[in-house]
C-alpha cells in the first residue's frame, strides 16, 4: 500500500503505516504485539466485522418473521382446553356452530326463522329448570322500532320489527350494572355465516351453557346476553334491544364479530381505557390498536354493532371479531370448512374469561359517575399472550417528557465532546449523506413502484402483499446502500476515519423519530372519532430506542481523551520541537492510535442489540397485522387501492430505518441476498396472478325485476373492478351465450364497474308463479291532488304494497318532473327532501283515517292513538327502509311531503300553481338459495330458485367467489306517482 508524504488528517494509518511514523517521530520502533488467541476470536466474533453484523442482520430478520407467524399462529399461541367441563362446553358451542352454519341464513330468507328456532329450543333447554335465568323473545311486536339510520353509505329512516333472543342471567347483587354480551345471528344472502357471526353466537351459546351448569356458581354481576337478527344491513337488531327495558340496568358490553373467515379473534376496539385493562384476564389476548385506528377514522368500510352500544347507547365496551380475509368475508368461502375449532375456542375463552373476571365481584368502573364520558381512550397491543394497555392521557405525558428531556442529554454530551475536543472529526458531507441518500431513495422507489410496479400487476396485492413488501423493503437498503457507500468512494477525502458513521445516522434518526413523535403527541392530545391516533403507540417505543442508542454512543465519545492530550501525552518537555512535517505526522499517529482503539470497541453491539431486534419486529408485526387485514380490500374501491399502495410503501420504508445506521459495513453476501429479493420480487410482478382459488376474485350480484318496462326486464348486474378478466368471466356464461345477450359496463366512480345485461333465467320466489307482476303491485289508498291538503297544509299520501313471501321493502322519495295544478297560493320554497312524515300502519284495528298532525314537527319517533309508527324530520326523508317478520302481510304507508312549485307555474294575473308530483320508487328483496317444488297433485318438479345466481356459482373458475349486491340477490321494483 502507498504512503503519502503528507497525510491527510481525515485519514487515518493502517496498522502497517503505524511503525513508519514512529520511526519518523524519532522513537524507537517497538516491535508489534499479537494479541493471544483469545482476544483474536472476542474480537473476529464480536468487532465491528462485516461478517458479524451481516450475521446479526440475517439472525434478527428471521427471528422477526419467525416471531410475528408465532405471535399471530392459532397453532402456536392457542392450546386446545384440557379441562373437561370446558371441552364440553367448546364441544357443544361447536355443534351449534355447524347447526347455525348449515344454510345461508339471512333475515330476508325462510332459514333465518329455522335458526331463530333453533336457538330459541336451545335456549329454552339451557334455562328452563334454573331459577336465575329468564328468557324473553322480541316476537310479541313489543319491541318494533323507527329510527335514522346515517351512517357509511346509509341515510334513511329505518322500521324494523325485531325478534331477538334474550336471556338474562339474575346477579346475587342487584346493585351492581349489568355486563351485556352480544352477537348476531343473521348471515348476508350470499354466505352461510359461519365467522359472520356464527362464532360469536355460538360463543354466547357457550357461555350460557357454562353458567347454566350446576357446578357455576351464581355470578354476583347479572349478565344479559343477546341474540339480535338483521345486523348485517343496518345493525337493527341492536338498535331495537336499546328500546327494550333489560338495557337500562347495562353498563359494560362485549360484542362478538366476524369481518373475515377464521383464524385468530382480535380486540378490535374499545371504547376507554377503564374498560380496555380488564382485557388483560384473557388467557390468550390478542389485541391492537392499530384497528382501532383504523375503524375510528373511517378507513374500513363496515360497522359492528358496538357503534350502537357505545354511540347511541352510551355504555362502555369491547368489539372482538375475527378479521380476515376479507376476499372470503359475505361470501360462500365463509363456511365450516375453512375454520377449525381453535379458532372458535380462542374467541370463546377470550369471552369466557372477560366475562367471569367482570362478574365474579365488582370492578373500578362501578363507582364511576354516569353517563360516561370517553375521553380517555386506550393505546394497547399484546405479545404472545401478554396483553399491554395504557390511557393516552398517561402516553402523552410520557411523549412530553421524552421530546424534552433526550434531546437535552444529547445536546449537553455534544457540548462535553467538542468543547473537551474529544477528536470527533466530521464535516458537512458526512452530516448530509444520510439525509440526501433517504431523499433521494425514497423519490426513487416511489417512482419506480407507481410508474412500473403498480400498472402492470396493479391487483397484486391481494395475491402477494408480504412479498411486494420485502421486495419494497430489499429496494429501499440497497438503494440507501449503494448511494452512501457511492458517496464515500467518491469523496474519500470528505469521509474521515475518527467521525462515527453509524453514531451520526443513529443521531439523525432519531431526529426523525422525535418529529414523528412530537405530531403524535399533538394529535393525541386531541384525540377524538375521526381523527384517531391511538394505533400509534410504538413511535415513543422507537424514539426511546434509538435515543438511547444514540445517547450512549455520546457517552463513549465524552469519555475519550481529548485530542489536545493525545498530542502530548506520549513525549516529554526535553525533546526538541518537531518541525511542521513531523507535527502532522505525530498528529497522525495520535489519530491513528485512537482509529485502532475504535476498531476493537463493542458499543456497536450494543447499539445493535438496542434499535434492531426490538425496532425490526415492532414494525415488521403491525405493518404485517395491517397489510393482512386490508389487503383484500383493494377489489373493493380505487380509494382502497391507493391507501394499501400508500401505506405499503411507508411500511418498507419505516421497516428499514433500523437498519440504515449499519448498512454501510453489510457485506457483499447480504447485497446478494437483497439483490435476490428484488430480482423475484420483479420476476413475480411480471408473471404471477392476483387471484388464485386462496386467493379469489370478489364480484357481486344482483338480479332485477322492474315492472315499468313492458314486458319486465330480468337485468343481472355484477360489481367489480376488473374489466378484461371480469367480462371474460360473464360472456362465458352458458345462458349469456345461448341468448346473446349485450352486456353493458357503467363506471359507478371510486374504480367500480356494474357489468348488466338481460338474463332469460328468471328466478321462482314462489310456487305456480305466473306473471312476474304478482310479485309486486301497489295500491294507492290516498292521493295528494286533493285540494283539501293545499296550499297551507301538507300533501299526503297513502299506499299499500302488497308484497307476498318477502321481508324487505326499499321506498325512495323524489319530485317528479310531471306536474298537477292544485290550486291558487303562493310559491313553496324547495326544501332538501319534500317528505317530512312517514308512517308504518299496525293495522290492528279498522282505520280509515290517517292522523298526521298539522305542523309543529319535531325529528322524532311516535306512536299515535292507533299504535301506528310515525316518524318526522322537518330535514326530509330521502328513504324508508322497511323490515317486517310476516311474510305475507301489506306494508301500509303513509306520507306527508311539503309540495313542489314548477318554475313559471304562476302569474300575477292567473294564481294557478303547478305542483311537482312526488315520486315513489319501491324495491323489494329475496334471498332463498332453496329449491322451489312446483306441479299438480303428485308431479312435483324441483327448481332452483335463482337459476342466475346458480349458473355463476357453477360455471365461475374456481379463483372468483361471489357476494351479494345489495340486501338481498333479487330485487323488484315498481315507480308509482302521487
Amino acid at each position: 500500500m502507498s504512503t503519502h508524504s503528507e497525510p491527510d488528517p481525515n485519514r487515518g494509518p493502517t496498522e502497517t503505516e503505524a511503525p513508519r511514523i514512529r520511526s519518523v517521530a524519532g522513537s524507537e520502533p517497538a516491535a508489534p504485539r499479537l494479541p493471544n488467541w483469545f482476544v483474536r476470536a472476542v474480537r473476529a466474533m464480536f468487532g465491528y466485522r462485516k461478517t458479524s453484523l451481516t450475521f446479526l442482520v440475517f439472525a434478527t430478520l428471521l427471528a422477526t418473521v419467525v416471531l410475528s407467524a408465532a405471535d399471530n399462529s392459532l397453532e402456536y399461541t392457542v392450546d386446545l382446553p384440557a379441562d373437561a367441563f370446558e371441552r364440553a362446553v367448546l364441544d357443544y358451542s361447536w355443534s351449534v356452530l355447524q347447526e347455525i352454519g348449515a344454510h345461508e341464513h339471512t333475515y330476508t330468507s325462510r332459514n333465518n326463522d329455522k335458526v331463530h328456532a333453533f336457538l330459541e329450543k336451545e335456549i329454552v333447554g339451557l334455562t328452563g329448570s334454573s331459577a336465575f335465568m329468564e328468557y324473553d323473545n322480541d316476537l310479541n311486536y313489543t319491541n318494533n322500532i323507527m329510527f335514522a339510520v346515517k351512517y357509511l353509505n346509509y341515510d334513511s329512516v329505518s322500521y324494523y320489527e325485531s325478534n331477538n333472543l334474550l336471556v338474562r342471567v339474575n346477579g346475587t347483587d342487584d346493585s351492581l350494572p349489568a355486563l351485556l354480551l352480544s352477537s348476531h345471528y343473521d348471515s348476508v344472502p350470499s354466505a352461510f355465516g359461519i365467522t359472520d357471526d356464527g362464532m360469536g353466537v355460538a360463543s354466547m351459546m357457550g357461555l350460557l351453557k357454562y353458567f347454566a351448569a350446576e357446578g357455576t356458581p351464581r355470578p354476583k354481576r347479572t349478565i344479559v346476553f343477546n341474540f339480535n337478527n338483521n345486523e348485517e344491513f343496518g345493525l337493527y337488531g341492536a338498535h331495537s334491544f336499546l328500546k327494550h327495558p333489560w338495557f337500562s340496568q347495562i353498563r359494560y358490553f362485549l360484542n362478538l364479530e366476524g369481518t373475515g373467515a377464521g383464524g385468530k379473534a382480535i380486540l378490535f376496539r374499545g371504547t376507554d381505557y377503564g374498560i380496555v385493562k380488564h382485557f388483560s384476564s384473557v388467557r390468550y389476548p390478542f389485541a391492537t390498536s392499530l384497528f382501532q385506528q383504523g375503524f375510528n377514522n373511517r378507513l374500513i368500510h363496515s360497522e359492528t354493532d358496538y357503534s350502537v352500544y357505545k354511540d347511541k347507547g352510551g355504555i362502555r365496551g369491547l368489539d372482538l371479531a375475527f378479521y380476515k380475509p376479507r376476499d372470503l368475508y359475505h361470501t360462500a368461502g365463509d363456511n365450516i370448512k375453512n375454520v377449525n375449532v381453535k379458532s372458535l375456542w380462542h374467541m370463546l375463552s377470550s369471552a369466557l374469561d372477560f366475562t367471569v373476571h367482570v362478574v365474579e365481584d365488582e370492578i373500578d368502573l362501578d363507582r364511576s359517575p354516569q353517563p360516561v364520558k370517553f375521553d380517555d381512550f386506550s393505546a394497547y397491543t399484546s405479545f404472545m399472550n401478554v396483553f399491554f394497555a395504557a390511557p393516552i392521557s398517561k402516553i402523552v405525558v410520557l411523549n412530553i417528557a421524552l421530546l424534552v428531556v433526550a434531546p437535552i442529554i444529547s445536546l449537553l454530551l455534544l457540548i462535553v465532546i467538542f468543547n473537551g475536543r474529544k477528536a470527533w472529526n466530521f464535516n458537512f458531507v458526512n452530516v448530509m449523506k444520510f439525509p440526501l441518500s433517504f431523499v433521494v431513495s425514497v423519490a426513487i422507489l416511489s417512482f419506480c413502484f407507481d410508474v412500473f410496479v403498480i400498472p402492470n400487476n396493479v391487483f397484486l396485492a391481494n395475491n402477494s402483499i408480504i412479498s411486494l413488501a420485502a421486495t419494497l423493503f430489499a429496494s429501499f437498503l440497497l438503494l440507501n446502500y449503494a448511494i452512501l457507500n457511492g458517496i464515500n468512494a467518491l469523496l474519500g477525502s470528505c469521509k474521515g476515519h475518527q467521525h462515527d458513521e453509524k453514531l451520526i445516522v443513529i443521531l439523525e434518526t432519531s431526529s426523525l423519530y422525535w418529529v414523528a413523535l412530537l405530531w403524535s403527541t399533538i394529535k393525541l392530545s386531541k384525540n377524538r372519532i375521526g381523527n384517531d391516533h391511538t394505533g400509534e403507540f410504538l413511535v415513543p417505543v422507537l424514539f426511546i430506542l434509538h435515543s438511547f442508542a444514540a445517547i450512549l454512543g455520546l457517552v463513549g465519545w465524552s469519555f475519550k481523551k481529548s485530542l489536545k492530550k493525545q498530542r502530548t501525552g506520549n513525549h516529554d518537555d526535553r525533546q526538541p520541537l518537531l518541525h511542521n512535517v513531523s507535527e502532522r505526522q505525530y498528529e497522525a499517529e495520535g489519530v491513528c492510535d485512537i482509529h485502532h482503539e475504535k476498531s476493537f470497541s463493542y458499543d456497536w453491539l450494543i447499539q445493535f442489540l438496542i434499535i434492531v431486534p426490538i425496532s425490526s419486529y415492532a414494525i415488521y408485526n403491525s405493518g404485517f397485522l395491517i397489510l393482512d387485514g386490508i389487503n383484500k380490500s383493494i377489489q373493493e374501491s380505487l380509494a382502497a387501492q391507493e391507501m394499501i399502495y400508500k401505506f405499503l410503501k411507508t411500511f418498507a420504508i419505516v421497516w428499514s430505518i433500523p437498519f440504515l445506521p449499519f448498512i454501510f459495513k453489510v457485506n457483499k453476501i447480504m447485497v446478494l441476498v437483497l439483490f435476490v429479493v428484488l430480482v423475484h420480487g420483479l420476476v413475480m410482478v411480471a408473471v404471477r396472478s392476483p387471484f388464485d382459488q386462496s386467493n379469489p376474485l370478489k364480484l357481486r350480484f344482483l338480479e332485477t325485476i322492474d315492472l315499468d318496462t313492458s314486458p319486465p326486464s330480468n337485468e343481472i348486474s355484477v360489481s367489480g373492478r376488473l374489466s378484461s378478466l371480469v367480462e371474460s368471466i360473464l360472456r362465458d356464461m352458458p345462458s349469456f351465450k345461448a341468448d346473446k345477450s349485450n352486456m353493458t359496463t357503467t363506471d359507478v366512480g371510486d374504480g367500480m364497474l356494474i357489468y348488466s345485461w338481460n338474463s332469460p333465467l328468471h328466478p321462482h320466489l314462489m310456487p305456480n308463479l305466473k306473471l312476474p307482476d304478482q310479485l309486486l303491485s301497489i295500491d294507492v289508498l290516498k292521493n295528494s291532488s286533493s285540494i283539501s291538503d293545499a296550499p297551507f297544509g301538507m300533501l299526503t299520501g297513502e299506499i299499500k304494497i302488497n308484497v307476498p313471501k318477502n321481508r324487505n321493502c326499499k321506498v325512495d322519495f323524489k319530485i317528479s318532473d310531471s306536474l298537477v295544478r292544485i290550486m291558487d297560493g303562493q310559491q313553496s320554497q324547495k326544501s332538501h327532501s319534500p317528505v317530512k312524515s312517514v308512517t308504518v300502519y299496525t293495522d290492528k284495528k279498522p282505520n280509515n283515517k290517517t292522523n298526521f298532525i298539522k305542523g309543529g314537527f319535531a325529528e322524532s319517533f311516535s306512536k299515535d292513538a292507533n299504535g301506528n309508527y310515525v316518524f318526522k324530520d322537518f330535514e326530509g326523508i330521502n328513504q324508508l327502509q322497511l323490515n317486517k317478520l310476516d311474510w305475507d302481510k301489506p306494508y301500509h304507508l303513509g306520507f306527508q311531503w311539503i309540495p313542489d312549485v314548477a318554475e313559471n307555474s304562476y302569474h300575477s294575473e292567473i294564481l294557478k300553481i303547478d305542483v311537482k308530483k312526488l315520486g315513489v320508487s319501491i324495491e323489494c328483496y329475496w334471498s332463498e338459495l332453496e329449491y322451489v317444488f312446483s306441479g299438480p297433485g303428485l308431479s312435483l318438479e324441483s327448481e332452483f330458485s335463482i337459476p342466475a345466481y346458480d349458473e355463476l356459482l357453477h360455471y365461475s373458475p374456481n379463483y372468483v367467489s361471489w357476494a351479494n349486491k345489495d340486501r338481498g340477490l333479487v330485487s323488484v321494483k315498481k315507480y308509482v306517482e302521487l
